[in-house]
This record gives structure tokens, sequence and C-alpha cells, in this order.
């Protein structure tokens, strides 16, 4: 898909020239917005969800197949763009304007420089995310904006939001410690203690021990029982792969200099990563419930611009560089697939 990496092209330019500037040069914020809705309004089918989707998006009227009953807030969205315009086209349209754009709004308001904050995170799998799992894309949107009710210590706003986006996808609960998270003050050799232990679970398979587990979990109820019973069936270790190696060098990075940046966002953002990802790591026997922790580690690409931000010339475009050398290498495959799904 030559248009894939034509918008990876540009995304690199841009931020490259906001590593240079450090400024945060809000009319080429909002140009990168149109192309990244125009993507995943024109998805054709290839790798990902679309047919589903479409299928979901047709029903609405009759019974929707495979629908659980929950993600009320998705129906109720879906069901009212269909009422406005009956046309699929439009349907992907509206609902990656409302994605999209919650994210980006949520970063503008969370980033010193967003340009380079959207590009990590559209960058690395979240606009695969986009395309393949709409509603906790969608849910995760919500969550991430749900962060700045936090800092601006709106306690009611925040528990909103997360109720609102758990209507989406209710693993978006997963966020609701995250209030207490703020005035917690971690060491930096905590941080790296965690993300040091958890690594170790990349290595150790826990599938036999969560699938014997799940018997015993009919006691919480037969909705979370049928869920887990699914997770355990479909239970697929994940092992090594390099984007773990990222995590560490990155995590590591972020931690070190907590203290030169000293600033309490940073601070704050900082262990919900280090949360991510050590819940990444300690997941990985767990392919499928390893999502909870997208809520955490897409806040990788606002610590980033932090750094950029507070390092000299020289550091901050060796960075970058790094950081966009990484995604151009996950990112290969696009030219040859549809959005195809990157874990």
């Amino acid at each position: 898909m030559i248009y894939y990496v034509v918008l990876y092209i540009y995304f690199f330019t841009i931020s490259f020239l906001q590593t240079i500037l450090v400024k945060k040069i809000w009319s080429l914020f909002l140009t990168i917005f149109v192309p990244v809705v125009l993507v995943l309004t024109f998805r054709g089918a290839d790798g990902i969800d679309t047919e589903n989707y479409l299928s979901f998006f047709n029903d609405i009227g009759h019974k929707v197949k495979g629908y659980d009953g929950l993600d009320l807030g998705f129906l109720y969205l879906s069901t009212l763009i269909k009422k406005l315009y009956d046309n699929e086209v439009f349907y992907f349209f509206c609902i990656a304007v409302i994605s999209v754009g919650i994210k980006f709004k949520a970063i503008q308001k969370l980033s010193p420089l967003p340009i380079i904050s959207v590009f990590i995170l559209f960058g690395t799998y979240f606009l695969s995310l986009e395309a393949n799992q709409i509603r906790q894309a969608m849910a995760l949107g919500v969550g991430l904006f749900s962060l700045y009710f936090i800092i601006e210590k709106k306690q009611k706003l925040f528990f909103g939001f997360i109720f609102l986006a758990a209507t989406f996808h209710v693993s978006a609960i997963i966020l609701i410690p995250t209030w207490w998270l703020y005035d917690l003050k971690i060491k930096r050799n905590t941080l790296l203690l965690l993300l040091g232990i958890s690594f170790l679970f990349v290595f150790i398979s826990l599938v036999e021990v969560f699938q014997f587990a799940v018997k015993f979990s009919f006691f919480w109820g037969e909705f979370i029982f049928s869920k887990l019973l699914n997770y355990a069936s479909k239970m697929e270790r994940v092992g090594f792969s390099p984007i773990q190696l990222w995590y560490i060098f990155i995590s590591v990075i972020f931690v070190v200099e907590k203290k030169r940046i000293n600033n309490p966002i940073y601070s704050f953002l900082l262990n919900l990563f280090i949360l991510g990802v050590a819940l990444n790591f300690f997941l990985n026997s767990f392919s499928y419930m390893i999502r909870i922790t997208y809520y955490f580690i897409a806040v990788e690409g606002i610590l980033f611009a932090f750094l950029i931000k507070n390092s000299k010339m020289g550091t901050r475009i060796v960075l970058f560089l790094l950081a966009a050398l990484l995604l151009a290498l996950k990112n290969y495959k696009y030219y040859y697939a549809n959005l195809e799904f990157f874990q």
C-alpha cells in the first residue's frame, strides 16, 4: 500500500522538523489528522477485521451476530451513524474521526511535542489497532483523554470518562487505579527492579497455570467464567520478540532521565508506562489478555516527546532516528498488506 508508505514519510518529515525546532507547530499537527482518517476510512479488507465490522453495521436493526450485550456505547454510536446515513464508507469515516480525534485531543493536552507523540503512537501497532479492534481503540482514546483529568484533579470527570470508555470496551476499567498513581512517588530503582523481574516472564510459560486456575473461576460468576474459559481455550504464548528489547531500552532511558526532566506529569506517565510494560511481559503467556496493557503503553509517545524536548540537539536527533528506524522495520510489511495486524 503505497499510501501507507507516503503517510510514514510525511509523519517522519514533520516529526523530524519538530525534533529540530522543539516547537509544537499546531498547523502541521492538524495536517496529520486528515491522512490518518482517510487511511482508516478506505481501509480495504486484507488482514484486518473489516468484514466483521461491516457485518456488525449491517446487522444493526436486527439481531447482531456474535454481540455479547456489552459495549453498549459502541452499539448506540453505530446505530446513530446508521440512522444518519446507511453507508459503510461513511460508517468507517465517522468511527475514524471520533477515535483518532479524541486521541489527537488527548495528546495535544498531555504532550509537549504532539507531532512526535502521534508519530510514535500510530507508528507502533496503534494504527493497526484502529482497524482491527475498533471498540478497544475507541475505549483507549477516551481512556487516554481521561488521564488529563487526573492531572487536573477532576475526579468526577475522570471516573465519568472511564465509565464512558468501558461502554466501548469493558477492558477500560483497568485504568480505574490510575487515579491514585499521580501522587505516588516511586523510586527509579524500584521501577527498574519491576521491569527486570517482569521480563523473566517472557521466557516462562504460564499457560498451564492459567488454564488450571480457570477451573475455579466459576465462583466469580457465569459471565466471567465463560470469558475466561474462552480465553483459556485460545491461550497461546507470545514468546520473545525484538520489540521487547526496545521496551527495555526505552524504559531504562525514561527511568534514568526522570530526575533530570523533573516534571510531575512525566513522572506520572512514566509510572503508567512501566506498569504497562511490566504487565506486557508478565502476560506474555496470555496472548488475548495482553491487550489490556495497551492503555498504559499508549503513553510512550508522550514520554518520548518529553525526552526529546529536554535533550540537546545531537542527542534528540539520535533518539528520534532510532525510534523512526524501529517503526520502519516494524511496519515494512504494510507495503504489501493492507494494515495487517502486528502483534
